[in-house]
């Protein structure tokens, strides 16, 4: 957990690593994706803007309340076990796709206003950095729709 935010401008690798509760090995191959920009320090030494770091964080971890709130209103329309028992697990990997997945859903109720007044907003600091989160999103999403027309196809096939 992240709790407040850093107190220094930069900090290195491990910090970083260490926040983002990943290896460093995961941290390099981050850097390679684009999901995170390093900057050169002196020497050989890597260095990431906390802020960079702690967006990131709040990106892959939602917020508790929200996480919770999801739970709530998923058990209040459903009001079976089996969603009370997923509302428990938060840090299972179905847990963690559910909640994206319930979050990403509400997409509908975004005008196209609501995003270009956003954009407007946005500095153009963040455009790589959101682009970047956007596109790794969408490429997570058509995973989960290939998963889902692969098990049709299947279902519909007898197999």
């Amino acid at each position: 957990m992240l709790g407040r935010p850093s107190r220094f401008a930069f900090i290195d690798a491990s910090e970083a690593a260490r926040k983002l509760g990943i290896t460093r090995v995961t941290l390099e191959q981050w850097v390679k994706d684009g999901r995170l920009k390093p900057v050169r320090g002196m020497g050989k030494e890597t260095f990431f803007r906390a802020s960079d770091v702690d967006a990131l964080y709040r990106e892959l971890h939602p917020d508790v309340e929200l996480a919770e709130a999801i739970a709530a209103d998923e058990q209040e329309s459903a009001g079976d076990a089996k969603q009370q028992a997923l509302a428990r697990r938060k840090n299972d990997p179905q847990m963690r796709v559910y909640l994206r997945l319930q979050a990403d859903a509400k997409w509908y109720d975004t005008s196209d206003e609501d995003i270009r007044a956003w954009f407007m907003q946005l500095d153009p600091d963040g455009y790589e950095r959101n682009k970047r989160n956007a596109l790794h999103a969408i490429k997570k999403l058509q995973y989960l729709v290939s998963l889902i027309e692969e098990e049709q196809q299947k279902l519909s096939t007898g197999e």
